[in-house]
């Protein structure tokens, strides 16, 4: 039990530090898990730029997805002291589905 709480007590100080400081906290860990999960999904494109397997190349897209929208979910959920920070946010959330939306018309551009 005292694992759990201390669990706890360390989320309970997270949370504590993102309202604390929500806008240097939104955009430090915003910017390198944008990097990461683009790296990540120009990767998948890259390895297989024609959708030859396209299976493959979406399960890639999927976890950078999954990187981007964990984030976001973090925030939406437990920041709430500032409206700014929650503009960021929103924001930011639009960049990878218009930018997903351009590299699929581009990818199939590419394969007719």
């Amino acid at each position: 039990m005292a694992l759990n709480n201390q669990k706890l007590n360390w989320f309970d100080a997270f949370v504590e530090l993102i309202n604390e400081r929500p806008i240097l906290w939104t955009v430090s860990l915003l910017i390198p898990t944008y990097v990461f999960a683009f790296v990540i999904a120009f990767t998948g494109l890259a390895l297989d730029p024609h959708l030859g397997s396209p299976i493959l190349t979406f399960l890639i897209l999927i976890g950078a997805a999954i990187i981007v929208m964990t984030y976001h979910w973090t925030f939406s959920r437990f920041q709430r002291t500032s409206s700014v920070a929650q503009a960021i946010q929103f924001v930011a959330g639009l960049i990878p589905v218009v930018g997903g939306l351009v590299v699929l018309l581009i990818a199939q551009l590419a394969s007719s």
